[in-house]
């Protein structure tokens, strides 16, 4: 069963972060994860406002 871990809200214009998470995760996979969503949330304005990107075991929407 799946189960969200985390929910990240961005503004796709600009990647700008609009929500911010009071939980602090120290888990090394949790930082990686969220240094790449970072990262891909600054590109997201080049594709369609809309969309799934699925890794091996995570879903981004």
């Amino acid at each position: 069963m799946s189960m969200i871990f985390f929910a990240c809200v961005v503004r796709v214009r600009d990647g700008l972060p609009l929500s911010a998470s009071t939980d602090f995760h120290f888990n090394q996979d949790f930082l990686e994860c969220r240094k790449r969503l970072k990262a891909l949330s600054s590109i997201l304005a080049r594709y369609p406002s809309r969309g799934t990107a699925k890794g091996r075991d995570l879903s981004i929407q």
